[in-house]
């Protein structure tokens, strides 16, 4: 192993070492001119999504400007979906009017909606920040 395979080994995620390495037997058979063959793109634009455009093309040996045009694309995490929570409702007979309600909306476009006329800001606050994502 080279120097340079040595560094990209514990410095690299593996799967970016991988790539390198099927970049290395590729160039070593490949007759000078020779365009990479597209698999080998589409491996290293989504490493390059993933952990840079320059991280990768470095660590690749790839042309910065080429990796950048062809990492552009979706991104690989899929967005979030919105989870939902039922809570049980009121026990009493009574009918509910717009005081207690809360109504939270996430950034994502998830809608929380809290209609406990009974209830504490404080009691409502877990909830909330459940919804929210935020954590102690």
């Amino acid at each position: 192993m080279t120097a340079s395979a040595t560094f990209l080994k514990h410095t690299l995620p593996p799967e970016v070492y991988k790539v390198a390495r099927r970049l290395e037997v590729w160039r070593a058979s490949a007759k000078r001119g020779r365009r990479i063959p597209e698999g080998l793109w589409d491996a290293a634009a989504r490493l390059a999504r993933t952990y840079g455009v320059s991280r990768v093309s470095a660590a690749l040996r790839l042309s910065y400007c080429d990796l950048q045009r062809r990492g552009r694309g979706a991104r690989t995490q899929p967005p979030a979906q919105p989870s939902f929570i039922q809570l049980p409702g009121p026990t009493a007979s009574t009918t509910l009017d717009h005081r207690g309600t809360v109504e939270v909306v996430h950034g994502s476009g998830s809608r929380l909606i809290l209609r406990l006329p009974e209830a504490k800001p404080e009691e409502l606050l877990p909830l909330v920040q459940a919804f929210l994502g935020h954590r102690r």
